[in-house]
C-alpha cells in the first residue's frame, strides 16, 4: 500500500472510530443501537484499501466498532455483537459494490446505481441481521424494533457517505468560482436555517433543489461532498435539539428505537434524489463528449481526406458537406454548393447513362433513390464537370443515412478521382493493341522467314546431295579411275559440301529453335542419358588425335522437362565446339551435378584448350560469331553452334555461361531452373518466345 493511500485508510478509520463515539454517546435516552453510527465509512474504507488488505481491516473495524459502543456504556457482549455486525456490513457492502473485489467502485450507468442501492440495502440487512441476534440473545432492547431502526439508520448512512468514494473517471463539469461559492454558501445556509426552527417541517426540504443545483452543474463527487455536508450538519442539529425532527409532539409518540428515522428518512431521500441526479448528468456529459469527439474525429477525417471528395446532403438533396478533397476536385468552393443540387455535378448525357443501367426513369431523383438502395459499399463510375468545364471520372459511393429511429436524413457521397487511373488504362490498352498488331506482324514476318529458311535450305541441300552423290560415283571410278590430282580436287570438294550440309543443318534447327509459334512437347529426361549419348557422338571427331574425353556423373538419377533430342544437341554442340579448340595432348570433361538447393541440375563442359580472349566472351553466343584464334588456326565451322546452344538452353528454362582463361582451357556450364517448366493444359511446354505471345 503506498505511503499516501495508507495515510488516507488511517485518517478514515480514525474519523470512523471518532464518529462512532460522537454516534454512541449522543443517542437518544433508551435506544440500543447508537445514533447515525458512520457505517458508510467503514464500507468505503474496504472499497478504497487494495484487496489483500481486507482480512486485516475488518477485524480492525470491527475492535473500532465494538470500542466505540464500550465507550458509549454498552454492555461488552453486546458492543462485541454489534462490532461484528458492523464489519459484516461493510464487507457485504465491498463485495456487492466491486463486484467480487475485481473492481472500484464507479457509478456511470443505471447498472452502477442499481448495484450502489442493492450494496447499501444488503449491507445494512446483514448488520439488522446480526443486530437482532445480539438483542435476542443478550435481551438488549427489543430485537425487531432494533432491526428496523437499524436497517433505516444504516441504509441512509451508506447512501450519504459511500458515494464519496467512488472510482473518480474524469473531471466532469466545470463552474465558475463564484457559482461555487454560492452553491456551497446557499446549501450550508438553507440546512443550517431549515434545521434550527421546530415551527416549520417542511422548510428541511428546500435543502433538495440546492442539492439539484450541484448535482446539475458540479463534477459527481463535489455532489457527493455536499450530500455528506448536508448529512453532517442536519443530524448534528438534530442531536443539539434543533429542526423539524425533534418536535416534542412528534419525538414523544415515537419509540427511542425509532425517534430520529425522521431524519433518517430525510436523508435518505435526499441520497435518493442527489446521487441518481448526479449520476445521470454525468452520463449525459460523458456522452456530450463523447459526441463532440466523435464529431471531431470525422471532421478531421473529412478534413484530411485530400485525396477523396465527401459530398454531404439533406433529405431533399442540398448539399451540406463539402470536403476539401471535393473542393480540390471540382474546383468549387463550399460556400458555392452549398444549399445547391448534386445535379449541378453531371451532364444529360451522364444521367441518362446511369438510368439506362439502373433500368429507372431518366430523373435524376430516380437515379440517385436506385443508386442508393443499392448493396452498402457499392461504387460506380459517374462523371464530374469540374467548375472550369473539364470532367473528371470519379468512382463514387452513395449512402443513406438516417437517425436511430430510421428516419431518412440525407444522403453521403464518397467519390475518388479515378480520371488518371482511366487515362492510363485506355492508354495501356492501347499500347497492347498496338503490340498485339506488332507481335502478329512478327510472327507472320518469322513464318515468312521460316518459309524461306527452309524453302531456300531445301532448295540448296537438294543439288548439295546430288553433288556429293555424283562425287562418290567418281571418287569410286564408275566413271573411270581418278589420277591423283582429280583425287585431292574431290576430296576437297567433298569436304566443303559436308560443310555446307552442316551449316544448313544448322540454320534450320537455329531457325526453328528461334520461331515465336514453335510449340514443342516434352517429358521427363535423364540428363545422365543425355550426357552419355552425347559423348558416344562425339567420340568419332576424336579418331587421330591424342585427346582424353572424360565422363563425371552423379550415382543418382538427375531429370529435368524438357526434349531429349535437343538437350543431346545442345552439349554434342558444346563438346564438339571443345574438341575442335583443345590441342593434342588435351583433355575434355563433361561433368552433370545434381540440384542441390542453392542451383538446379547443371552440365559442364570443361577443357584444357586455348581459352576464350575477354573481349571475346561478350559475343561467343551471337549468331555467325567466330574468335580470331579461329580463323588463325584454321578451325572448321558455321559460328552457329553455341548460339544453337544458348536457344536451346533458353527454351529448357537454363542460363547457359561460359568460364576462361587464354592458354589454359574453357568451362562452358549450363544451369537449369530448380522449379517446375510453364506446361500448357495439354501437356505442350512453352519456350519463353511462345510465353510472350
Amino acid at each position: 500500500m503506498s505511503r499516501n493511500l495508507s495515510l488516507r485508510v488511517t485518517g478514515l478509520l480514525v474519523l470512523m472510530f471518532a464518529l462512532g463515539i460522537g454516534a454512541v454517546t449522543t443517542s437518544a435516552t433508551g435506544a440500543h443501537i447508537g445514533f447515525m453510527w458512520p457505517v458508510g465509512l467503514a464500507s468505503g474504507t474496504l472499497v478504497i484499501a487494495p484487496r489483500r488488505y481486507t482480512p486485516y481491516l475488518v477485524p480492525l473495524i470491527a475492535v473500532l466498532a465494538a470500542l466505540s459502543y464500550v465507550i458509549g456504556g454498552y454492555p461488552g457482549d453486546v458492543a462485541v455483537g454489534y462490532g461484528v455486525g458492523i464489519a459484516l456490513e461493510a464487507v457485504v457492502a465491498q463485495s456487492v459494490l466491486t463486484v467480487g473485489w475485481t473492481q472500484r467502485l464507479i457509478l456511470v450507468d443505471i447498472n452502477d446505481l442499481g448495484r450502489f442501492a442493492l450494496a447499501c440495502l444488503l449491507g445494512s440487512l446483514s448488520a439488522a441481521f446480526m443486530f437482532t441476534i445480539v438483542a435476542s440473545l443478550t435481551g438488549f432492547g427489543v430485537p425487531w424494533r432494533v432491526g428496523v431502526a437499524v436497517l433505516v439508520t444504516h441504509t441512509a448512512g451508506e447512501a450519504i457517505l459511500l458515494g464519496v468514494f467512488k472510482q473518480q473517471l474524469g473531471s466532469g463539469q466545470s463552474y465558475g468560482i463564484t457559482e461555487r461559492t454560492i452553491a456551497w454558501t446557499l446549501t450550508i445556509w438553507v440546512t443550517v436555517l431549515a434545521f434550527i426552527p421546530h415551527e416549520f417541517p417542511s422548510t428541511a426540504f428546500l435543502i433538495i433543489p440546492l442539492l439539484g443545483w450541484v448535482a446539475f452543474r458540479a463534477p459527481m463527487r463535489e455532489a457527493m461532498f455536499q450530500l455528506v455536508t448536508v448529512g453532517v450538519i442536519s443530524s448534528a442539529l438534530t442531536n443539539a435539539g434543533h429542526g423539524p425532527f425533534t418536535d416534542p409532539v412528534l419525538i414523544n409518540r415515537l419509540d427511542p428505537e425509532f425517534q430520529l428515522m425522521p431524519l433518517q428518512a430525510f436523508l435518505l431521500a435526499c441520497a435518493m434524489v442527489s446521487i441518481p441526479f448526479s449520476m445521470a448528468v454525468s452520463m449525459q456529459r460523458r456522452s456530450a463528449a463523447s459526441a463532440l469527439r466523435e464529431r471531431a474525429r470525422s471532421e478531421l477525417l473529412v478534413q484530411s481526406a485530400r485525396g477523396i471528395a465527401i459530398i454531404g446532403t439533406d433529405d431533399i438533396g442540398r448539399i451540406n458537406l463539402f470536403s476539401p478533397g471535393a473542393e480540390s476536385i471540382l474546383g468549387y468552393t463550399p460556400e458555392e454548393v452549398f444549399g445547391q443540387s448534386t445535379r449541378m455535378f453531371h451532364t444529360e448525357a451522364e444521367l441518362a447513362r446511369h438510368a439506362r443501367e439502373l433500368r429507372v426513369d431518366p430523373t435524376y431523383v430516380s437515379v440517385v433513390r436506385a443508386t442508393g438502395e443499392l448493396p452498402p459499399g457499392t461504387a460506380r463510375i459517374w462523371q464530374y464537370v469540374r467548375k472550369d468545364g473539364i470532367p473528371r471520372t470519379l468512382s463514387t459511393i452513395l449512402s443513406p443515412i438516417t437517425d436511430d429511429t430510421g428516419n431518412f436524413l440525407g444522403y453521403v457521397a464518397t467519390a475518388d478521382d479515378i480520371t488518371d487511373r482511366i487515362d492510363a488504362q485506355v492508354a495501356l490498352e492501347k499500347a497492347l493493341r498496338t503490340e498485339r498488331r506488332a507481335v502478329r506482324r512478327l510472327t507472320e514476318i518469322d513464318q515468312v522467314k521460316d518459309a524461306f529458311v527452309s524453302s531456300v535450305s531445301h532448295e540448296l541441300r537438294t543439288p548439295i546431295t546430288n553433288i556429293v552423290g555424283y562425287l562418290e560415283l567418281l571418287m569410286d571410278g564408275v566413271y573411270g579411275s581418278p589420277n591423283t590430282e582429280q583425287i585431292d580436287a574431290m576430296n576437297r570438294i567433298d569436304l566443303n559440301s559436308h560443310r555446307l550440309l552442316t551449316l544448313i543443318d544448322d540454320l534450320l534447327t537455329l531457325s526453328s529453335m528461334e520461331s515465336i509459334d514453335q510449340r514443342r512437347r516434352r517429358g521427363q529426361v535423364d540428363l545422365a542419358g543425355v550426357v552419355t549419348k552425347a559423348s558416344e557422338m562425339v567420340l568419332p571427331s576424336l579418331t587421330g588425335r591424342s585427346l582424353v574425353l572424360q565422363l563425371d556423373l552423379p550415382d543418382e538419377r538427375v531429370a529435368v522437362t524438357g526434349d531429349a533430342g535437343e538437350l543431346e544437341r545442345l552439349v554434342i554442340n558444346l563438346a564438339t565446339n571443345a574438341v575442335k579448340f583443345t590441342p593434342d595432348g588435351g583433355r575434355i570433361v563433361l561433368r552433370l551435378r545434381a540440384a542441390d538447393g542453392t542451383c538446379g541440375p547443371t552440365i559442364e563442359v570443361a577443357d584444357t584448350g586455348v581459352g576464350i580472349r575477354e573481349e571475346d566472351r561478350a559475343l561467343l553466343f551471337t549468331r555467325f560469331f567466330r574468335a580470331p584464334d579461329a580463323h588463325e588456326r584454321g578451325v572448321p565451322g558455321s559460328g552457329l553452334g553455341l548460339s544453337i546452344a544458348k536457344a536451346i538452353a533458353d527454351v529448357h528454362r537454363g542460363t547457359i555461361s561460359a568460364i576462361s582463361e587464354p592458354g589454359k582451357g574453357s568451362t562452358f556450364r549450363v544451369e537449369f531452373a530448380g522449379g517446375p517448366p510453364d506446361i500448357d493444359h495439354d501437356g505442350t511446354l512453352l519456350d519463353a518466345a511462345t510465353d510472350e505471345q
